[in-house]
């Protein structure tokens, strides 16, 4: 049985709000939390699918837990479900594991993040756990995952005394230095400021910088997204760097030697995904189905 706290983020997919519910379900969580935006009524047979989904999950499990639900009745849109969510499952829980609907973890992605969770607990420079990894295959350093200052959400963990600098407006941030941000990031926090995204994961990626928040980092990927199609939001085709990642398992978690920012690996992120003067045709299209780097590009190269 798992102790980490969960919750997972479903909306009108039980195909695969199930796929990534089995995996939980294998955990067996003692605390589980499911929220779900509600339906879209311009959209026809939405509401069934969502009902769909929601049922699909509670029916499934099938193990002694306490179970908590956040049901919409009407549609928030995916910045505000998401964002007022974690809000939700943070007033509740001191720490906890994130998922996603359409983001499928690697069963040793719980033991990764409950082992973070208490490792680096009382460490209040490190904020963020990711459960992805873009590195494309390249090792860093020697343990089983390296720091960064980039906060990736395709499968996720942090703490309540984390999230507490969370600000979906990001108006606390206003007249924080920028110093560091390059155009590129730049450009897409003027977005938030003029509103003209409707997400909450940017907010997050950019509270963690403001705060020169720590991000943990697996050096393989212990999640794998099946989100994209014609009915995703913001995925809908393939990139063709997707089969690039490296997936894999962390069985024995090694920890690195020095507690310091992997200085390499984000500079290969921020030459390769961050920069698009950089990009090659392919990689543009990775940015294209990022909810963050799509939203930056568009922008920053009209």
């Amino acid at each position: 049985m798992l102790h980490t706290p969960i919750l997972l983020l479903v909306f009108n997919r039980p195909e695969q709000a199930l796929l990534v519910f089995e995996q939980i379900r294998l955990q067996q969580p003692e605390q589980l939390f499911i929220a779900a935006d509600g339906p879209r009524f311009d959209q026809p047979g939405e509401e069934a699918m969502c009902d769909a989904t929601r049922a699909a999950v509670l029916n499934g499990i099938d193990w002694p837990c306490k179970i908590e639900t956040l049901f919409r009745s009407h549609n928030l849109g995916c910045g505000k479900a998401v964002s007022t969510a974690i809000d939700w499952f943070f007033s509740q829980v001191e720490e906890g594991i994130i998922l996603e609907d359409d983001c499928v973890p690697d069963l040793t992605f719980f033991s990764f993040c409950t082992a973070m969770l208490t490792q680096y607990r009382l460490n209040q420079n490190i904020m963020h756990i990711n459960g992805g990894n873009y590195q494309f295959g390249t090792q860093r350093g020697n343990a089983s995952y390296y720091f960064s200052r980039y906060a990736h959400v395709w499968g996720w963990a942090t703490w309540r005394r984390a999230w507490q600098y969370y600000d979906f407006t990001l108006d606390r941030y206003r007249h924080v230095s920028r110093q560091g941000l390059n155009t590129f990031l730049q450009s897409e926090l003027q977005s938030i400021y003029n509103a003209q995204v409707d997400t909450w994961d940017i907010q997050w990626f950019m509270t963690v910088w403001f705060n020169k928040g720590w991000v943990i980092t697996p050096n393989v990927s212990l999640v794998k997204n099946i989100g994209y199609g014609k009915k995703a939001t913001h995925t809908r085709s393939v990139p063709r760097w997707f089969n690039k990642i490296q997936y894999g398992k962390i069985t024995e978690i090694r920890h690195p030697d020095e507690i310091n920012i992997d200085e390499e690996a984000d500079r290969y992120t921020i030459n390769t995904v961050f920069n698009p003067g950089s990009l090659s045709i392919g990689l543009k299209k990775i940015v294209k189905n990022n909810t963050l780097l799509y939203n930056m590009y568009k922008r920053i190269s009209r």
